[in-house]
């Protein structure tokens, strides 16, 4: 199979993957906007977003050095780096933990009961969904993309089948959808050790000047997650703080449905993401001809897709959402424009990954996400909920910027295609 083919085939496998899974939980929307209520929205947005930016520092995203180290080490080198991610996942497992239990007072708010536990299961949710990324990473650079589909879809199946259940039959409210994903989560983490056991992905070497590489390629990468994790959910926090719960709620679902836009281009990047290693390992003429197509394919693939999800949201909000979170719509379409400005960036920063310009990566995305806070309090006072909104949009368009200007200070590519013709 060609590349194109190739590449062409596990991008389709990814976006029905992709529409098959994310449509599941948007079809089930008007069930759970049914039987939850906005405080309930509102605590379920805030929990989930503790358990994201605990993820963060579990392991120091470790799935980042899989997908840029991969193509370079390969298999059997690569084997020999997975004990050392392991060390630095439970040691950093146990740190957040103590962390949290000593911020709980200040981070939870008063309606959460049971802290202690909540604390708890708050870091146990972070490290299964580390694992998920690691496995969900493995499988892109297998270049496998069956087996992504079939994990996407245990994982959305599962979580939303048991959280239906626990919603409606036990009236669970926000915990039963909460709980629902980190029992699945927990199966997969399980699943996942074993995956990598069987296939030799393992090698029980403690090498302290490995993990000293691991460690030191992997915490500049946090603060960059960690201000992609702000812009995209501290107008939440804001939205809450700031104008209330109910109002968090209503942010919560459009946030939701727009964030779907930008799962789609995260689907797409995942079948590009493998080649684009790969021949950012090849120095010659063809491969940086090759990079540009690849760049401005999927770039315009994400206008078309924003295109398209604008002009049929309005339809499908209508008759899937329930009529008490009918101010959303309004959001819908300033964030989803934000979340198209990420999903360009995704196409420039793997090459930044590639060589090592980590650190400066973190500092455009924290830049980003400092303009973002900054933006959103004074929005928000002046426009109310759709300031969340128009902040969000606007930092994601200065990361962008910033981060194509970085990319273009640490590149020399033909942009303009000039000389001969050639596939990719």
């Amino acid at each position: 199979m060609s590349i194109l083919n190739k590449l062409f085939s596990n991008s389709m496998i990814y976006i029905i993957s992709l529409l098959f899974n994310k449509g599941l939980s948007f079809v089930l929307l008007p069930v759970l906007t049914f039987y939850l209520s906005k405080e309930d929205y509102g605590v379920l947005g805030f929990v989930t977003a503790m358990s994201t930016i605990a993820s963060i520092y579990i392991g120091f995203f470790p799935s980042v050095f899989l997908l840029s180290k991969y193509a370079q080490y390969g298999k059997e080198r690569i084997s020999e780096y997975i004990h050392q991610i392991l060390l630095l996942t439970i040691s950093t497992f146990f740190l957040v933990l103590l962390i949290l239990f000593g911020l709980k007072d200040f981070i939870l708010p008063e309606a959460i009961v049971k802290k202690n536990l909540i604390i708890v299961v708050i870091t146990c949710y972070a490290l299964f969904t580390v694992f998920f990324n690691f496995l969900d990473t493995l499988f892109q650079v297998e270049k496998n993309a069956i087996k992504f589909a079939i994990l996407q879809t245990v994982q959305s199946v599962g979580a939303l089948g048991l959280a239906l259940i626990l919603i409606i039959e036990f009236s669970y409210g926000w915990k039963g959808k909460y709980y629902a994903e980190l029992a699945v989560l927990f199966f997969i983490f399980l699943f996942t050790i074993y995956y990598i056991i069987k296939n030799k992905y393992y090698k029980f070497n403690t090498n302290f000047k490995k993990l000293k590489e691991v460690t030191f390629f992997l915490f500049p990468i946090t603060f960059t997650v960690l201000g992609l994790y702000i812009m995209g959910t501290i107008d939440r926090i804001f939205v809450a703080d700031m104008i209330g719960l109910e109002a968090a709620g209503i942010y919560n679902v459009a946030i939701i449905m727009a964030v779907i836009i930008n799962m789609v281009y995260d689907s797409i990047i995942k079948a590009f993401n493998p080649i684009l290693y790969e021949s950012y390992s090849d120095r010659s003429g063809q491969s940086k001809r090759k990079i540009v197509k690849i760049i401005y394919a999927y770039s315009l693939i994400c206008v078309i897709v924003l295109a398209g999800y604008i002009f049929f949201l309005p339809y499908v909000f209508h008759l899937m959402i329930n009529d008490k979170f009918s101010d959303a719509l309004v959001l819908i379409p300033i964030l989803a424009l934000g979340f198209t400005f990420e999903g360009l960036r995704k196409g420039l920063e793997s090459q930044l990954v590639f060589n090592n310009k980590v650190k400066s990566l973190a500092v455009v995305t924290l830049i980003a996400s400092l303009t973002n806070i900054v933006l959103n309090y004074f929005l928000i006072k002046i426009y109310g909920i759709q300031g969340a909104a128009y902040a969000t949009a606007i930092a994601f368009f200065v990361l962008y910027i910033l981060t194509f200007i970085l990319f273009s200070k640490n590149n020399n590519l033909p942009w303009l295609l000039k000389n001969k013709k050639e596939s990719i």
